[in-house]
């Protein structure tokens, strides 16, 4: 499995430099292939682009990869406006130049030091690049040079080749998951409830609404670009960016618990329910609208389905009509008016954990291969009744330095902490 992790750059004159260089080859490639295109009607083959990159770079401080790694990036593009002929209406190819281009090293030209010194080679006689890292045990197999605009620094994208702790089991034990805005998560395994509280959560995106909002005001009785205009600008990429941060660790940190939960437990199939186009033609007033657009759910999906694959475990979807409204004992429908639901049978459960529960049932219902029409549309059959008492549900509650994952199974090619992920 590969990992993407984050190196900060001291020398930051020289990545400004390299992004430069990195830029004009890119640009070259760019006008060569449309002179050509226009001219004789022809798309210049990959190893002839290179082959004369490398006459027009000869004198570029860079390494011989790092400059066909420019060009490659640009027919990476093309190969994409390829695919995309028959299916887009009216496609275009990469035809725009960059004065600043991301700068590309590959294995060849990366080289780790005794003393945790991360060195990339900018070619014979050119000053090298070093970056120091927290204690890394593994040469990275790939690296970039990409500016960080909000932090107005460039820095370095390492990509290191790790092995997870995959799962030494096999059998059909799901966890079922409900997404959710007041709590991100709700899982049922079919004995334990979880909730991942979102209090944290939601508190970082409301501050980060009314803090923008301010700024926002204050920068449209600014003349744009002025020096005010600016420093508030500034001051509002600063406020995305921690923003960003703290919304991202609670992310990680409740899926890596989840992983945790599921090694722990023996889970080999986690099913998510399905909220795909909820956001579209809807309408419940301004404040509504604006959590269900800025909802997490898919860089929460996203980071799921990537840590599950890393250890072995299956992601599947499930339908999810009517999974909050559903009682699991009588399979009446019931629309709780808070956070408890109370059904009329005398079932009394948490609302986000009924959800999780029916998304639980329905998904077993699929997997036995049992008629669709006895689910669709929230319509459970009478065989997946919820038998016996359940346990209370489990909160777990995000806390920046305490959380941490059950078992050991998030592998790092670092010995220490400090390096952003």
């Amino acid at each position: 499995m590969n990992k993407t992790y984050i190196l900060p750059i001291e020398q930051q004159e020289l990545a400004y430099k390299l992004a430069r260089l990195s830029g004009r080859i890119y640009s070259k490639t760019v006008s060569t292939i449309f002179k050509l295109k226009e001219s004789k009607d022809v798309w210049l083959s990959k190893n002839n682009m290179e082959k004369l990159i490398k006459l027009y770079a000869k004198e570029f401080g860079m390494h011989s990869q790092t400059k066909q790694g420019a060009v490659q990036q640009y027919y990476t593009n093309l190969k994409s406006f390829f695919k995309s002929m028959d299916k887009a209406d009216n496609p275009k190819p990469p035809y725009r130049t960059r004065k600043y281009n991301k700068v590309i090293y590959k294995k060849s030209a990366i080289k780790l030091k005794d003393n945790n010194i991360l060195r990339l080679s900018n070619g014979r006689g050119a000053t090298p690049l070093k970056v120091k890292t927290s204690s890394l045990n593994q040469r990275p197999k790939y690296a970039e040079i990409i500016y960080h605009s909000k932090e107005d620094r460039y820095k370095l994208h390492v990509v290191v080749d790790i092995e997870n702790k995959k799962i030494d089991y096999d059998n059909n034990k799901t966890l079922a998951v409900d997404l959710g805005q007041i709590h991100p998560m709700v899982t049922f395994d079919g004995e334990q409830s979880l909730i991942y509280n979102g209090g944290k959560l939601n508190s970082f995106i409301r501050f980060r609404n009314k803090e923008l909002a301010k700024l926002q005001n204050k920068m449209s009785k600014c003349q744009k670009y002025s020096n005010r205009w600016n420093k508030l600008n500034r001051g509002k990429k600063k406020l995305l960016f921690k923003s960003r941060n703290k919304v991202m660790d609670v992310l990680q940190k409740y899926t890596s618990h989840l992983i945790s939960y599921c090694i722990k437990n023996r889970v080999s199939i986690i099913a998510i329910g399905d909220i795909k186009g909820i956001r579209e033609n809807i309408y419940f007033g301004t404040k509504t609208n604006q959590k269900l657009h800025q909802w997490v759910y898919k860089k929460l999906t996203d980071m799921i389905e990537y840590k599950a694959q890393s250890v072995g475990i299956k992601v599947d979807y499930q339908e999810e009509s009517y999974t909050s409204q559903t009682c699991p004992k009588c399979n009446k429908r019931h629309k709780p008016n808070n956070r408890n639901y109370n059904c009329q049978c005398g079932f009394s459960y948490h609302r986000d954990s009924i959800g999780a529960i029916n998304i639980y049932r329905k998904y077993l219902l699929v997997s036995k291969k049992q008629s669709v029409k006895k689910y669709t549309r929230g319509n459970l059959d009478k065989s997946s009744r919820l038998e016996g008492e359940l346990t209370s549900p489990f909160g777990v509650r995000y806390d920046s330095n305490s959380i941490s994952c059950q078992t050991e199974w998030n592998s790092r090619p670092f010995s220490s902490q400090g390096v952003s992920a």
